[in-house]
């Protein structure tokens, strides 16, 4: 006698497919492309310091040593000019304004809709999945209470007002990309995305399911197609661990759109190779791009764009729509907080690119791009 299987077995059957489907499987290293698409160049692929075996930028460019940074703290280099007149650049933190909470729990089915929690952290919802960028809702982005360092604007979205969170980006180790605390709050439901190196550092904390990439790998999680690929920055959260992990951008593909979120990185020559391969690739419809935290350029060239770098990688990988990141929320350079706007709109200017094409939003503020 054959017996019929039960509605439980059926259903347990299913839903571990079900699990399988959603799992992280390596799609591709991108060497050979299986249709026209070309492959992504060796040339963006990681790097490492032959010494030391850790990863370093392409071409060797090194991040502001420790001896540098302790001169800038000790006001020891040389004095920069403003790159904008201050009399022209308001003041306080960047503008916040209440979320849209109902846009939040029903966003549209025909576009992605973005939310800025503040920093580098968005709520990027697409496809049926919500999905988060290097989040921080912590007062403080760093190892312990540090005035300077305090959060001068509320999250865009009390962490309780945010919806199922399927999926995270992470782009490096970094205390004000990852918030150890705020990871825990996430805790083991959403699938991690990280660059090399970060998982145990992620599972540790919050044992959920982590998958990593190095530059050029793509990963298939969640539904979603995610490829990391070079930001100009390095990695480190103590004294001993600068560049043992990955840094990186991701490009994000997933129901017909193509999103590139930049993470933390300075301009670097590498991004007209990255922005021939994405335009080659189908192009980015909206690019997230760091505008903030660059003054004195003598520290921070190697490590944070200016706003007129970020006007440059939007043009060179061809992004439809960018939106500004990484300014407003944390001091953690020189410039006034609300500086990097005024400049991006002078850039903007100056280029003859309407200003809708390269959009700076409010804390709180969420936009839908077609």
């Amino acid at each position: 006698m054959i017996r019929r299987p039960s509605a439980c077995s059926l259903w347990f059957f299913i839903r571990t497919w079900l699990e399988i489907l959603r799992a992280d499987l390596p799609m591709s290293d991108n060497r050979a492309a299986g249709d026209c698409a070309p492959a992504y160049p060796d040339s963006l692929r990681v790097q490492r310091d032959p010494k030391t075996g850790r990863y370093q930028n392409i071409g060797g460019l090194p991040p502001p040593t420790p001896g540098r940074i302790l001169k800038w703290g000790l006001r020891l280099g040389p004095k920069e000019q403003p790159a904008v007149e201050r009399s022209r650049v308001p003041a306080g933190a960047a503008p916040v304004v209440a979320p849209d909470l109902a846009r939040i729990a029903a966003p549209p089915t025909d576009a992605v809709q973005f939310t800025w929690v503040g920093h580098a952290t968005w709520l990027i919802q697409v496809g049926g999945l919500n999905i988060l960028t290097d989040p921080i809702w912590s007062k403080y982005c760093s190892p312990v209470p540090w005035p300077m360092l305090r959060r001068r604007t509320p999250p865009g979205i009390p962490f309780d007002k945010l919806p199922r969170i399927d999926l995270v980006l992470l782009s490096h180790s970094h205390y004000d990309h990852c918030d150890v605390p705020t990871l825990r709050r996430l805790g083991v439901e959403p699938f991690y995305v990280v660059p090399a190196g970060l998982t145990q550092f992620v599972e540790r904390v919050n044992a959920g399911r982590t998958h990593e990439a190095e530059w050029g790998e793509t990963l298939a999680v969640a539904g979603a197609k995610l490829t990391a690929v070079p930001a100009l920055h390095f990695s480190a959260r103590g004294v001993h661990d600068r560049n043992r992990a990955l840094w990186c951008g991701w490009l994000l593909e997933v129901a017909g759109k193509r999103i590139y979120f930049a993470g933390d990185t300075g301009m670097a020559q590498f991004f007209g190779e990255l922005g021939a391969w994405l335009r080659a690739t189908g192009g980015v419809d909206v690019a997230l791009l760091p505008i903030g935290a660059y003054q004195p350029r003598w520290v921070m060239t190697p490590v944070h764009c200016t706003a007129t770098d970020a006007m440059e990688i939007h043009q060179l990988i061809g992004a439809r729509q960018s939106l500004a990141i990484h300014w407003g929320t944390f001091v953690l350079t020189e410039e006034p907080l609300r500086e990097p706007p005024v400049l991006l709109a002078d850039t903007l200017a100056a280029r003859g690119v309407p200003p809708e094409q390269f959009r700076t939003l409010a804390v709180g503020e969420t936009v839908a791009v077609r």
